[in-house]
C-alpha cells in the first residue's frame, strides 16, 4: 500500500502538521523531532506527491534556470552554484538551455511559467525584454545574471562590463599595443554592448583610433570567435592584439590564428573575459578578466530565495568586481 503522511505521523508519534512542517522545511520544528520524522520517511520510503503539494500550497518548490550556452563552462559553473545553493533551501531546478537562440529564450520563459515554477533565474537578451518586464510587473520573482535586460527593474547580479572591458583593453595598451581588435559578444545583450563600450572608451582615452573594421560581432560561441578572427585578419595584417568578449570566443580566435600559421603571443596577443576552466589549460594560457563565477551563482540564488520569502531586496542591482589574471597570451611591445 502507498505510504501517506498520516502513516509517517503515526509511526513517528507526532501530528500530521508536524510531518508537513518537516516536509516543507519549516524552522519551527526541533532538530530532534525533525530527524525522527526524516528517519521514518526514509524507513518507509515515502515519496511525497509534489504536484499535489503544489496545488494545495500554491508552491512547487522548483525554480527555473535559463542559460544561453551550457557548453560554455562559465554557465555550467554558474548553474552548479545556483543548484547547490537552491537545494539547501529545499528547492529543485528545471533547467533550459537556449543555445543562444532568441526565440528559444522567449519560449523557455513561457515554458517554465507553464510548469508553475516559483521563480526564475536567467541570463537574458534584450529580445526577451517584453516578457521580463511583464513578469516583473505581475510580481513574479525573477533574477538576472550576467546578461540582463536594460531598464527592466529586475533584481540582477552582474559585473560592471563597461569597466571590465575598459581594463582589458587598457592592459593591452599598456603592453604597447596600438592596433587592437575587439570580438564582441552579441550586441543584442547588455554584456556584449557594455564590454564593447569599455573597449572603445579605453582606446579613445588613450589617444588611439577606434577602427570599425576591427570590431566584429560574435555570439559568445567558440565558432563565432573563429570566424570573427578570420575576418579581422583578412584585411588587417599589422594587427597586434585582440580583446575577445569572452573566453569561448578567445579560444575560437586561438584556433583561427593557428590555422593562419601564426603564433600567440609572438604574432598576435589575446586577452579574454570570464576566466572559465579552460582559460588556464590552453597553451599559451589565456590572460583574461576573471569573474567570480561561483559567487555570482550563489548571490543570485539567495536573492531569489529572499524574494520567494517575501523579503524586499535592499540592493536590486548587485555588482561584483572582475580582476585581471595575467598568463602567457599577451606580449609586451617595446
Amino acid at each position: 500500500m502507498k505510504v501517506t503522511i498520516k502513516d509517517i505521523a503515526r509511526e513517528a508519534g507526532v501530528s500530521v502538521t508536524t510531518v508537513s512542517r518537516v516536509l516543507n522545511n519549516k524552522v519551527d520544528v526541533s532538530p530532534k523531532t525533525r530527524q525522527k520524522v526524516l528517519d521514518i520517511i526514509n524507513k518507509l520510503n515515502y515519496n511525497p506527491n509534489s504536484i499535489a503539494r503544489g496545488l494545495v500550497m500554491n508552491k512547487t518548490y522548483t525554480i527555473g534556470l535559463i542559460v544561453p550556452d551550457i557548453s560554455n563552462s562559465f554557465f555550467a559553473e554558474i548553474a552548479k552554484a545556483i543548484e547547490e545553493e537552491i537545494r539547501s533551501y529545499g528547492y529543485s531546478i528545471i533547467f533550459c538551455n537556449t543555445g543562444n537562440d532568441k526565440k528559444r529564450e522567449r519560449e523557455s520563459i513561457n515554458l517554465l511559467k507553464s510548469k508553475q515554477v516559483d521563480g526564475l533565474i536567467g541570463a537574458f537578451s534584450n529580445a526577451s525584454k517584453e516578457e521580463i518586464i511583464a513578469l516583473n510587473k505581475s510580481g513574479f520573482p525573477v533574477v538576472q545574471i550576467d546578461r540582463l535586460v536594460e531598464d527592466s527593474q529586475v533584481p540582477s547580479v552582474v559585473v560592471d562590463n563597461t569597466v571590465s572591458g575598459y581594463l582589458a583593453t587598457e592592459y593591452l595598451i599598456k603592453k604597447g599595443h596600438k592596433r587592437i581588435a575587439h570580438i564582441s559578444g552579441s550586441l543584442d545583450t547588455n554584456t556584449g554592448i557594455r564590454r564593447a563600450a569599455g573597449y572603445k572608451k579605453a582606446m579613445l582615452e588613450n589617444g588611439l583610433v577606434v577602427e570599425e573594421d576591427l570590431i566584429i560581432e560574435g555570439d559568445f560561441s567558440q565558432e563565432s570567435g573563429y570566424q570573427a578572427m578570420m575576418q579581422i585578419m583578412e584585411e588587417n595584417k599589422d594587427l597586434t592584439a585582440v580583446f575577445a568578449g569572452n573566453d569561448m570566443m578567445a579560444l575560437g580566435a586561438y584556433r583561427a590564428i593557428y590555422d593562419l600559421g601564426l603564433k600567440i603571443p609572438e604574432d598576435i596577443s589575446i586577452i579574454g573575459h570570464d576566466d572559465f576552466t579552460l582559460a588556464s589549460l590552453v597553451r599559451p594560457a589565456l590572460t583574461t578578466m576573471q569573474q567570480p563565477i561561483y559567487e555570482i551563482g550563489e548571490l543570485a540564488a539567495r536573492v531569489l530565495i529572499d524574494m520567494l520569502k517575501g523579503r524586499k531586496n535592499k540592493e536590486p542591482l548587485i555588482v561584483v568586481n572582475t580582476r585581471l589574471v595575467e598568463r602567457s597570451s599577451v606580449k609586451t611591445i617595446h
